[in-house]
């Protein structure tokens, strides 16, 4: 009976102090909902206006950024798409909603889910992702939103963008390389393994780094990408004065070395000492 009362009791107190309150039909939805419409008319001065200027971004990717860096996200956003829209939201929480908690403690969150589609300016292609944003407020200004969706929708626009301007900092490099005499391929793999292991450790921005080997073993093609110049030019420093260049240099000879995209001043200075040949783009796009 003791336990009994004891649930009683506790469910009483919890009916008199809930965690919080939601609502869809409430004057910060409303404020989210005209966020999204303005999204869709291309309008960006109402953004301007609702979010706080110390609001700040979090990204899908846990990176953080300023009201200035979120407006110029819209804005290239609005410039990599056309015809942007979303799902109606209609308050029956099927498929698109928008909801604000309200929680005991006076923090205010509004929740948007919903489908992004669009087609895109520069590859022509209709995309469509579904997306869920948190706005955290401050009074009837957003202070914080935090996204939670797969960008890679907006980053193949964003690529085929920079494509047509031929302004993409982002750097492949092509090696083929002969196995020296004495190694197997049982050597090479065990080489690369050490190989991927350091980059994988110490270079984030290194976002594609393989290799392929021929069918007799003596052969070996190096496919690196780099965000930029300057993530090549501290792979470069870290290969050079690290614990792979000696196993690297005695296991291959470099047959060829090209360097692709538009590579920096500060990058041909860095690879000053090796036989590079530079290639510019002439179409395309890269991944």
């Amino acid at each position: 009976m003791k336990k009994i009362a004891l649930l009683l009791v506790f469910a009483v107190l919890s009916c008199q102090n809930p965690y919080g309150t939601v609502t869809t039909e409430d004057e910060k939805s409303a404020i989210i909902a005209t966020v999204f419409k303005n999204v869709g008319d291309e309008q960006i001065e109402y953004l301007k206006d609702v979010f706080s200027d110390k609001m700040e971004l979090v990204n899908s990717q846990g990176a953080s950024s300023d009201k200035t860096s979120f407006i110029a996200g819209v804005e290239n956003m609005m410039d990599l798409f056309d015809d942007i829209r979303f799902t109606d939201m209609n308050g029956d929480a099927e498929g698109a909603e928008i909801e604000t908690n309200t929680y005991a403690n006076g923090i205010v969150w509004t929740n948007i889910w919903n489908t992004f589609s669009a087609t895109g300016k520069y590859t022509g292609q209709e995309v469509n992702f579904p997306f869920h944003i948190s706005y955290q407020w401050e009074g009837n200004k957003i202070i914080k939103e935090v996204q939670f969706f797969d960008t890679t929708e907006i980053e193949n626009e964003m690529n085929a963008k920079l494509a047509d301007a031929n302004s993409s900092e982002k750097i492949v490099v092509l090696l083929e390389l002969k196995v020296n005499n004495g190694y197997s391929k049982a050597d090479v793999a065990a080489l690369v393994q050490k190989l991927n292991n350091f980059v994988r450790a110490n270079e984030p921005n290194t976002y594609d780094y393989t290799y392929f080997i021929s069918t007799d073993a003596r052969k070996v093609f190096l496919l690196e990408k780099y965000y930029s110049s300057a993530d090549m030019i501290l792979h470069a420093q870290n290969f050079e004065g690290g614990p792979n260049f000696t196993p690297f240099m005695s296991t291959f000879e470099v047959d060829s070395f090209i360097v692709a995209g538009n590579a920096t001043d500060e990058l041909k200075e860095t690879l000053k000492a090796y036989p590079v040949e530079y290639r510019y783009s002439i179409g395309g796009w890269i991944y």
